[in-house]
């Protein structure tokens, strides 16, 4: 099981979510940490940014990059859905 390292930025995105935001995402690392690349999340590779990877966690985004067999989160995004107010 490879340890999961910590951008000062992604910690301090994570530490700004609510407790039960910040839970779930925890358990969703600790699957990625089990594997960096598992079948059963939601990664995809992201083509703009080099070798960062996007693990999606519900409406938020994890931006990682996988540094000698460890991910090492870079930042927590938040995604708001459009609705029919969007526009």
């Amino acid at each position: 099981m490879a340890r999961i390292e910590w951008t000062r930025i992604g910690l301090k995105d994570l530490l700004k979510l609510p407790p039960k935001a910040q839970a779930t995402i925890a358990d969703k690392l600790d699957e990625l940490a089990a594997e960096p690349s598992p079948a059963n999340l939601d990664v995809s590779k992201l083509t703009d940014r080099g070798d960062e990877y996007r693990l999606r966690v519900g409406e938020y985004r994890v931006i990682y990059k996988v540094i000698e067999g460890k991910p090492r989160i870079l930042q927590i995004q938040r995604v708001l859905r459009r609705t029919s107010r969007t526009y």
